[in-house]
């Protein structure tokens, strides 16, 4: 009762977003109707967290967790990693699924805030509409696969279990000779598994530009797990909760 009901989160949105936009100059903040002005996507970037981002390494990890109250739906969410290997907000977006046209509107967003540049790297699981966006929206950017998801792939669907060693040590290898004898032993032992790979993807030895090591999607999964009770509670006070924590964390 506090916090409000879900109706009353989504109804105030619009005076929520005039003022967090007066309190935060410099944000990016947006509401997506459909056609019946109902309710489709929600998209904030702090103007603190776009202002600290151009001191950041170009590399951002994005990724998405379930909405657990009456209307359930997904956060978005794309975050970078600081100097000191501290998780830094970039950008948040509410939804209603995970999908070509969600990811593609919450990269159209993060487009006005983040450079399409050689040097920028997005790392990512798996999920083809987060592919799909990326080639369509950051056309110079380079896309990442997360190692360990990749890992989990593997294990499940092509039972590459015992095998795993040799994947992640050819994920790690610096160098293309390193890279090319633990590859050899993963295709000797897991033939239909290695041909699936593409190494620019994944691999440290092949991938095209610099990801400073960021090789998982760890930060934002711990992202993820910080806010997983506030994923029961109504739109606003999520998002109240966000900038309140990372206020808390980086005054």
């Amino acid at each position: 009762m506090v916090r409000g009901t879900p109706e009353h989160g989504y109804a105030c949105l619009s005076a929520y977003l005039y003022m967090v936009g007066n309190l935060n100059p410099g944000s990016r903040i947006c509401i997506s109707l459909d056609d019946a002005d109902r309710f489709k996507y929600y998209f904030v970037a702090y103007g603190a967290c776009i202002r600290g981002y151009k001191h950041m390494p170009k590399v951002i990890v994005v990724d998405g967790t379930h909405l657990y109250g009456q209307y359930e739906g997904v956060l978005l969410s794309a975050v970078a990693q600081d100097t000191e290997n501290h998780i830094y907000p970039i950008a948040f977006c509410v939804a209603d699924k995970e999908c070509d046209e969600s990811w593609t509107y919450f990269f159209e967003q993060l487009r006005y805030i983040i450079v399409d540049e050689p040097d920028l790297c997005i790392i990512s699981d798996r999920h083809k509409s987060i592919a799909n966006s990326v080639s369509r929206i950051f056309e110079h950017a380079h896309h990442g696969l997360c190692m360990k998801h990749l890992g989990d792939n593997l294990r499940k669907n092509f039972q590459c279990g015992d095998s795993l060693h040799v994947y992640y040590d050819a994920v790690k290898a610096y160098g293309y000779q390193k890279f090319n004898e633990h590859f050899q032993q993963l295709r000797n032992k897991c033939p239909k598994a290695a041909n699936c790979l593409e190494f620019d993807k994944w691999s440290r030895a092949y991938f095209l530009a610099n990801s400073f090591d960021v090789l998982t999607t760890n930060i934002a999964e711990s992202l993820n797990s910080m806010l997983r009770d506030e994923t029961e509670y109504p739109v606003t006070a999520l998002f109240t909760f966000i900038s309140k924590r990372f206020a808390e964390i980086f005054r």
